[in-house]
């Protein structure tokens, strides 16, 4: 699946309710062929994602999130859990990891915990 599909996907799951008492960016990369950069911007309820060139997005983000394309999807379909993608390397996180662990009941509801 491309990025942008994924990326799309992720927009459709945002759950505005457990999202209320977060401010935070993110800068998600999804690396592989079709990948990409999307700011996505969490504030108070509300969700923007924003493809960006990786270097100006750097600057902005609180949380960097990086994983290639395959391993997406599987964490996504809920094969891989997001913990065992970070544990073993697979899934990049550099920042605050509490905001990371944030992501899950927002896009994730329902699945193993993300971290």
């Amino acid at each position: 699946m491309p990025a942008a599909e994924t990326i799309e996907e992720l927009r459709k799951r945002f759950k505005p309710e457990n999202a209320r008492n977060l401010s935070a960016t993110y800068l998600i990369t999804i690396r592989g062929q079709g990948g990409g950069s999307w700011l996505t911007i969490i504030s108070d309820g509300a969700l923007e994602m924003i493809e960006q060139d990786t270097l100006e997005a750097l600057a902005q983000a609180d949380c960097l999130i990086s994983v290639d394309a395959e391993d997406l999807e599987l964490i996504m379909a809920g094969r891989l859990s997001a913990m065992t993608a970070a544990l073993s390397g697979v899934l990049s996180i550099e920042g605050e990891l509490g905001l990371a662990m944030q992501l899950v009941p927002i896009f994730f509801e329902g699945q193993a915990p993300f971290i």
